[in-house]
């Protein structure tokens, strides 16, 4: 009868105040889950990371369009240097080498996703680097 009691006593006192509560956060969830869905494009510039040592980049694109997609207002607040682009190079040799930039590899705030990447792929030439390797001592 306690057991009983005690629970009916924790649903029903201040009802008011936990309808209201109730309410506030439904609201709250209707008007985040209205806002729709926006896509924009933004052209970033692709970092090169784990360049083999001697050697450079040659005939680097200017950038990569990345189209992504989220809620309007998050992606009203963001700008092109939220989003990245890092290419592997670690297992390329001295000539020319085709980078592969999937989606999965763009790096992007939570709450956003990467539709498409284009061009997904491009061409780079590793030459020998015309300064001597730096040594870490």
């Amino acid at each position: 009868m306690r057991v009983l009691r005690f629970f009916r006593n924790l649903i029903f006192h201040n009802w008011a105040l936990k309808l209201l509560a109730l309410g506030i956060s439904f609201s709250l969830w209707a008007a985040y889950t209205a806002e729709p869905f926006a896509e924009i494009t933004y052209v970033v510039p692709v970092a090169f990371v784990n360049i083999p040592s001697g050697l450079d980049v040659a005939g680097v694109p200017a950038g990569v369009r990345v189209r992504i997609r989220g809620r309007a207002g998050l992606l009203s607040r963001l700008s092109a240097s939220a989003v990245a682009v890092d290419a592997d190079l670690s297992n390329s040799q001295e000539g020319d080498t085709l980078v592969d930039v999937k989606p999965e590899l763009v790096a992007v705030p939570y709450g956003v996703t990467v539709v498409r990447v284009n061009p997904a792929e491009f061409h780079v030439k590793l030459i020998p680097s015309s300064a001597p390797p730096a040594t870490t001592e």
